[in-house]
């Protein structure tokens, strides 16, 4: 048992920061990666076909024989909420509530913004997982759409994408947040601009680390950790490979190897 892989599920590029943290946190753990890219991106789509979607991706990770299942896309943990807990024949973790933990936490004065996508600010999940840990929080949300685009094309920086993070953050300086939640697993590869952008004065959550602690709790817990000095890792998409494997050799440091595509019946639930 603790020999099996942790799977890691995004619409794209983007969970792979969460991954990154994981293996970072736990780097005797076996790692599978799958993403739908042919479907991306899950923020603008219905709740229902995101659920439909994750549900076929759960089937893949039960027959790689997982322990876990990290639901690194913010918007599927939105549409698979009442499953996280129980529901589903692979246990899992989101990285909302994770994330919403870690912002109640670090924030000092309570004003807390959160930069997401449509589907995750439209479900008001981060709202109400911060007040559940803080009452006093006032959050704001605002959709970044762009910035989801950019970094799934691998594009993380320079003069149009900081042109993109100001017009993206200043909602939220204008309401004076001290911490800013990136509650897109896309966002931190851009954290840099991010942080250049936000100040020295607001603080970056990143869920994704808060859900590497969260994973590492949990292995531990149960006695399934791997005790091995350096798992494997493994990459899917529904997409094109040789596009994932070039994108994600620019997001995640010293590249990822050759990535497979993998054809799923997205009608089977």
């Amino acid at each position: 048992m603790p020999g099996r892989p942790i799977g890691f599920f995004d619409s794209g590029e983007g969970g792979l920061t969460v991954m990154r943290e994981v293996a970072r946190l736990l780097p005797g753990e076996n790692l599978i990666y799958a993403c739908d890219t042919c479907h991306f991106p899950y923020g603008p789509r219905p709740l229902p076909d995101v659920r439909r979607f994750f549900l076929r991706f759960i089937n893949f990770f039960r027959e790689q024989e997982c322990k876990l299942v990290v639901v690194a896309c913010n918007t599927a943990t939105v549409a698979a909420l009442d499953l996280l807990d129980g529901g589903l024949p692979v246990p899992a973790v989101g990285v909302v509530r994770p994330g919403a933990r870690a912002a109640a936490a670090a924030s000092r004065s309570g004003r807390i913004g959160v930069a997401a996508t449509q589907g995750t600010v439209a479900s008001g999940i981060y709202p109400r997982f911060i007040r559940e840990c803080r009452p006093d929080a006032v959050v704001s949300q605002e959709p970044c759409p762009i910035l989801v685009i950019r970094a799934e094309a691998g594009v993380i920086s320079g003069p149009a994408v900081r042109a993109e993070v100001a017009r993206c953050l200043a909602p939220f300086l204008e309401q004076d947040v001290d911490t800013l939640v990136l509650g897109c697993t896309h966002f931190p590869h851009m954290r840099a601009v991010i942080a250049d952008v936000a100040g020295p004065g607001v603080t970056l959550v990143d869920p994704g680390v808060a859900t590497a602690m969260a994973v590492a709790e949990r292995l531990q817990a149960g006695g399934i950790a791997n005790p091995a000095a350096a798992g494997s890792r493994g990459f899917y998409t529904t997409g094109d490979p040789a596009h994932f494997t070039e994108v994600a050799g620019r997001l995640w440091p010293g590249g990822v190897g050759k990535a497979q595509q993998i054809q799923l019946d997205f009608d089977q639930e």
